[in-house]
This record gives structure tokens, C-alpha cells and sequence, in this order.
């Protein structure tokens, strides 16, 4: 039973953000593209203060890697003509 082609399939990502509970504050953040993998590494500082009791509200930092991938660039087909000279010269041999 022959394989099927297999796909790269990528999950999307969900950045943290803002809620009621907890700031979130983007200190920086780095892309870094790799064009033999073709990717950009992308590499995030964040500020994460938590404000749930307001009796302990606290601060954290969160640093965070992941890729994204890059779109898919539309192959073309490269499709040869063959003359019917080429064909009797390869019977012929």
C-alpha cells in the first residue's frame, strides 16, 4: 500500500495577552529568520504582573520561543516537450 503524501501541518499560535487578572507587557521581542528551514524563530520578553488578590499582586518575566513557519510558495511544473526525433533516437539505441 503506497504512502500518502504527508504534510506539514502547523498549529496557530495564541499569544498571551491582557486579561481582567493578570497585565501582560511585551518587553521585546526578536525575529530571526532561517531561510534553509524556512522559518522565522521568533523569541519573546514578557512582563506578566498578576493582579487576581489585590492583596498579592506580583511581578513576573516570561521569555517564550516558537516558529512561524513561511507560506508555501506555488511550485510550477517544469514540463519538457519531447520531439518525435528524441523518441525514435532513444528506440533506436
Amino acid at each position: 500500500m503506497p504512502k500518502s503524501d504527508s504534510l506539514k501541518k502547523f498549529v496557530p499560535i495564541n499569544e498571551l495577552e491582557t486579561t481582567p487578572f493578570t497585565d501582560v507587557i511585551e518587553i521585546e521581542r526578536t525575529v530571526t529568520p532561517d531561510q534553509e528551514k524556512r522559518v522565522d524563530h521568533i523569541l519573546v520578553k514578557r512582563k506578566k504582573i498578576c493582579r487576581a488578590n489585590p492583596s498579592e499582586i506580583f511581578e513576573t518575566e516570561e521569555v517564550s520561543r516558537f516558529d512561524v513557519a513561511w507560506p508555501e510558495e506555488p511550485k510550477d511544473e517544469l514540463k519538457e516537450e519531447v520531439s518525435e526525433e528524441q523518441k525514435l533516437d532513444l528506440k533506436l539505441q
